[in-house]
């Protein structure tokens, strides 16, 4: 199969502090009709995984890798670092079933769904020649119509012809090529993950699916030599719940942080979340209290001068990014070590020499007087913004800034004035923020159609704002 590279960038760039302008229009579809897949099929309420991958339905020719009818490839913005493997990535939703699509959130897939993730090193053979060979294929699969997903990783055999399922993690030597010294080889001692290692970067914390969201996808993809916006593709095949338009310059979007068009600021940002928000974000280790996501605010991020409470790597008067000094800098340091206080923890051998570049770049420019001074502008009023989408359906985002630090209530009742659901109860510093809904009350369950009322208090500041649930 042809290894396509996926195209994160068009020098056109959205943060979601601020957007630079509509600037998508109706285009090409990289798939022109959507058909069922009836092959790539595991219900694992009624059945286990298959053993092999020639026999899981992934493939129609495993020998010549031609995907099977109805699974569709998708394409990310921002990679996580895998050793330097290449990757391709397919959605497999059982028969037509559709997404329930999130603009700023986790999109909702269908009971039994299977996202696949192949990987492809760049072997150097016998002969001293080098060849990209894939090497492991991971499922991660929707248990049913609950909120668990399980992984599960497959090792291809050495010719290449199929691969087989794997109950425990283990480590296999490769010779490949040398990212930054292309005529020269090295070995790379590549992990494979036992199926309970899966959930060490699928976290409930960011719904666990990683790929697919809005972010990542809001760009460009190669369909086999016709170039198209997944977005607009996704659309046209009914592949979500709801008709998503054809402008998402408003959505959120990550860019390719090996794009050197792009502003070093968005590159690192991007990078962070790809490879690090899984764990470091609200509600996910509690070791340390950082947000690495894309959309958080840097003075709200916790690591700007912020004394390290897990800095064992020696040092003095070191911060978790310290601007303009990256060698004091815990954030960086950790992205450079190979003993236990690597960063990330799990399933890498080999530093990633481009990304700790672009985080060392990044580290730098804050030491700039101009770095940091759109995130210390603070919010002159607490006020409740709206929704997005409204009407909506399945969830909606509402945002609301706050002037002044304090314990921030935002509640959703229905038209009677009755609470259907607290959305937060916390203490907020001043800043800008957004809080999901996903027509659910306080117990899990659905809600019915109809209008609700979002309120938000603050101290003596109290503001509401109507919002429609349409099922």
């Amino acid at each position: 199969m042809r290894m396509r590279r996926f195209s994160a960038t068009r020098g056109l760039f959205f943060c979601l502090i601020c957007a630079c302008g509509p600037v998508w229009a109706q285009g090409p579809v990289g798939i022109e009709t959507r058909v069922p897949n009836t092959s790539l099929l595991i219900d694992l309420v009624n059945g286990d995984a298959p053993e092999t991958i020639s026999t899981s339905g992934l493939y129609v020719d495993i020998d010549k890798r031609i995907i099977a009818p109805g699974i569709i490839p998708y394409g990310v913005n921002s990679a996580l670092w895998s050793d330097g493997a290449s990757k391709t990535r397919f959605l497999a939703l059982p028969g037509l079933s559709q997404v329930e699509f999130s603009r700023d959130g986790d999109w909702a897939f269908p009971a039994n769904s299977v996202l696949v993730k192949n990987f492809y090193l760049d072997l150097v053979g016998d002969d001293g020649t080098a060849r990209r060979q894939i090497v492991e294929t991971r499922f991660l699969v929707k248990v049913g119509d609950t909120f668990e997903w399980k992984g599960f990783s497959y090792q291809w055999n050495a010719e290449a012809t199929d691969a087989q399922l794997l109950f425990t993690s283990r480590t296999e030597s490769y010779t490949t090529v040398d990212a930054t010294q292309p005529d020269q080889s090295r070995q790379l001692e590549y992990l494979f993950p036992a199926p309970e290692d899966c959930g060490s970067c699928h976290t409930f914390g960011v719904g666990q699916v990683l790929g697919p969201r809005t972010s990542q996808l809001n760009g460009d993809y190669d369909y086999d030599g016709v170039v198209a916006h997944q977005l607009t593709t996704l659309n046209h095949l009914g592949l979500f719940t709801q008709d998503i338009g054809s402008d998402f310059s408003d959505f959120p979007r990550l860019v390719d942080h090996l794009d050197e068009a792009a502003p070093i600021a968005m590159r690192a940002r991007s990078y962070l979340q790809a490879n690090c928000a899984h764990c470091h974000l609200p509600g996910g280790l509690r070791r340390t209290e950082i947000d690495l996501r894309f959309d958080t605010p840097l003075d709200q991020m916790g690591i700007v001068d912020a004394e390290s409470g897990v800095d064992d790597l020696g040092g003095e008067d070191r911060r978790i990014v310290r601007p303009g000094i990256p060698d004091n800098s815990v954030l960086l340091l950790r992205t450079l070590e190979l003993g236990e206080q690597r960063m990330p923890p799990v399933a890498t051998s080999i530093i990633d020499p481009v990304g700790t570049d672009v985080l060392r770049r990044w580290i730098l420019s804050l030491g700039m007087p101009t770095a940091i001074t759109e995130s210390l502008s603070r919010p002159q009023q607490t006020q409740l913004l709206g929704n997005y989408p409204n009407p909506f359906n399945p969830q909606t985002s509402i945002r609301y800034t706050t002037a002044t630090q304090g314990v921030v209530e935002l509640t959703i009742y229905d038209i009677n004035g009755r609470r259907v659901r607290v959305l937060s109860a916390l203490t907020r510093p001043p800043g800008e923020y957004v809080s999901h809904w996903d027509g659910r009350d306080e117990a899990g369950r659905s809600v019915a159609s109809g209008v609700y009322v979002v309120r938000l208090r603050q101290a003596d500041v109290t503001q509401s704002h109507r919002l429609t649930l349409l099922k």
